[in-house]
């Protein structure tokens, strides 16, 4: 097995919405020793693609930099399909399973790609060191010495934090960039590999789903680790396993939270109850390397200077407590009536995703409304192979989703294929991408342009006057093809 460790920088926060500017990784053997050059790419901004002075804020890459010296999205997706696809890789990010490995589906699918497959196919996997560091803060604390820590006292797990606390000045490079911050993860995960070779062991473990499915399918309460639990109480907590699953998704109930208000029926439910439940009741993705531990062997990776009590005292529980109400929660099965837990868990789950609450997904963000079937995949990947010259106004399919994926595909990247129809098309559609919720903000569409109006929230904050010169070229340019 190999590691490839990477990262990006992006346009915007969201996976769906907003677009990769650049990313960078390198390949380690399974000792993390690097294999062969290390990995910088620049991808060319398209007219679909929104981007604000925040952004650049954070990374400094200017839109026509990127331009001049990026490649086509389609290409760019292929190079890193090529490297995060090759046979037994672990691809690792820092933060992955909520921004990296998402942006990543996300842009295969949006460039006609399975989502899905380089994580999975020919012994692949992917991995996310982030609860790695949380979980050894908290077992392990003597391990690294100078954690850092927030103004308020609590630790901090911010990559270029950790980067400036353990690393030697010559490992340090610019923060926010791809392949730095790259560089960066590996030798923070090198240190933890060094010292706290358990910890890493059992995390590394926790990439099986199998492994996930069998601790939770325990009797014991789990440790959980995850930065949904406040820092000063170590990021943790103990759960207790729910018999109640959604695919790849289980729940656990928070021992910190006392359950006895919910042990009646679900129809005699108040409001305060259900806000309890929503409180209490955690999703475990047993792909995403959740680091759960079943609590009775967590002694077997903690230091010998920490004791349970230690640890429960950093979670603020009582271990009657703890015991008492796991109890009560694994004989709710046992009662006279259905399970109330279960049922507040399965009209949850009827409840509408907020993402898509209030419209119709669009095609580009659309990746969770199903899987493709194998005549569309392979439509897509006709078109992948054929294109520029493949005819996007054949395209026929029972999913709504295909023909505008593949329209987009080609006008994105090869603009120059279309008719005077289909560039209007695309021109309309980016006009809509740049001006969306101009409602909310009552301006005209050519008001639009100017980044103060754009977005409120991303002011042009510390740009200097080159970077505000830089953006408003781009600006130029895009109101000169869209209005």
């Amino acid at each position: 097995m190999s590691f490839f460790w990477y990262d990006y920088e992006t346009w915007g926060k969201s996976p769906y919405r907003d677009r990769i500017v650049q990313f960078g990784g390198l390949r380690t053997d399974d000792e993390l020793q690097p294999i062969g050059p290390n990995l910088n790419l620049l991808c060319r901004p398209t007219l679909d693609c929104a981007i604000g002075p925040g952004a650049v804020s954070v990374h400094g890459i200017m839109p026509m930099t990127a331009h001049k010296e990026g490649v086509s999205e389609s290409e760019f997706a292929t190079l890193i399909h090529d490297e995060l696809s090759q046979p037994e890789t672990c691809s690792v990010a820092y933060n992955g399973m909520k921004f990296d490995h998402e942006f990543t589906r996300v842009l295969f699918y949006r460039n006609l790609r399975d989502p899905y497959q380089w994580h999975w196919k020919n012994g692949n996997s992917f991995w996310d060191t982030l609860e790695l560091m949380r979980a050894t803060f908290f077992l392990r604390p003597e391990a690294l010495s100078k954690w850092p820590r927030k103004e308020n006292g609590n630790p901090s797990f911010q990559l270029g934090a950790l980067a400036r606390a353990f690393l030697d000045d010559s490992e340090l490079a610019n923060q926010h960039d791809a392949l730095a911050d790259s560089l960066q993860m590996w030798q923070i995960a090198k240190l933890i590999r060094e010292n706290v070779s358990e910890i890493w062991d059992y995390g590394l473990s926790l990439r099986d789903k199998h492994a996930v499915t069998t601790i939770l399918q325990g009797h014991d309460p789990v440790l959980h680790i995850i930065g949904r639990i406040p820092t000063k109480r170590g990021c943790s907590t103990l759960l207790s396993p729910l018999d109640y699953h959604e695919g790849n998704t289980t729940y656990g109930f928070d021992l910190f939270e006392d359950p006895s208000p919910l042990m009646k029926p679900y129809q005699e439910w108040s409001q305060n109850d259900k806000k309890l439940a929503y409180r209490a009741t955690f999703p475990i993705n047993i792909t995403k390397s959740p680091f759960v531990c079943q609590w009775s062997v967590v002694r077997e990776l903690v230091s010998s200077k920490i004791s349970a009590q230690d640890l429960l005292n950093v979670m603020k529980l009582n271990e009657a407590q703890i015991h008492q109400r796991h109890e009560m929660i694994q004989q709710l099965d046992s009662r006279d009536f259905k399970n109330p837990l279960s049922e507040y868990l399965q009209k949850k789950k009827g409840q509408p995703d907020m993402f898509y609450a209030d419209k119709t997904p669009d095609a580009d963000e659309a990746i969770y409304d199903g899987f493709f079937s194998d005549q569309d995949m392979d439509l897509m990947t006709k078109a992948l192979s054929q294109a520029p010259d493949f005819d996007w106004r054949s395209v026929q399919s029972d999913d709504s989703r295909v023909k505008q994926l593949i329209f987009r595909y080609i006008a994105r990247n090869f603009p120059e294929s279309l008719d005077d129809k289909g560039r209007q098309r695309w021109y309309n559609y980016c006009r809509l991408r740049q001006l969306e919720r101009r409602e909310r903000r009552s301006v005209t569409p050519d008001q639009i342009f100017s980044f103060e109006l754009r977005d409120r929230s991303e002011p042009w904050g510390n740009l200097d006057e080159s970077q505000i010169k830089g953006l408003l070229k781009w600006q130029d340019r895009v109101r000169e093809v869209l209005m």
